[in-house]
């Protein structure tokens, strides 16, 4: 039985809280495609590959002591498409400095598996590129 999209989004976000990023990328499909916000300083463009999206998350990972990245708010948006609002918190490794943001994610889930995701700076900003495409 295919598992739903909205539950395969908030499995994969609570295998990185339990068991980390291995446990997290499992969730992911071979090709997922992946963008971080545009724009901002993470912002390599379009990554392509697990491996690829693994070593993006990895240096967050990295960067940071007690790092969380929390669901708050997880939306069906039907088609395969789920909008998650995160909420991340750390202290960087070198100033010690604490660091939260919230931002939006738009997943998208085929059999089983996260092919693409796009982050945003907000749920409007994320709504909106829905619209457009």
């Amino acid at each position: 039985m295919a598992r739903d999209p909205l539950s395969v989004v908030r499995e994969s976000l609570q295998a990185l809280a339990d068991d980390g990023l291995a446990a997290m990328a499992a969730h992911w499909d071979e090709e997922i495609e992946w963008r971080a916000i545009e724009g901002a300083p993470d912002d390599v463009g379009e990554m392509q590959g697990r491996e690829r999206v693994r070593r993006y998350f990895q240096e967050w990972v990295d960067l940071f002591d007690e790092i969380t990245n929390v669901p708050e708010e997880l939306v069906d948006l039907g088609d395969g498409y789920v909008l998650a609002l995160q909420h991340a918190t750390g202290r960087a490794r070198l100033s010690g400095a604490e660091t939260e943001m919230r931002f939006a994610v738009v997943y998208l889930v085929r059999d089983g598996k996260i092919v693409r995701g796009r982050e945003y700076m907000d749920r409007a900003k994320a709504l909106d590129a829905l619209r457009q495409d």
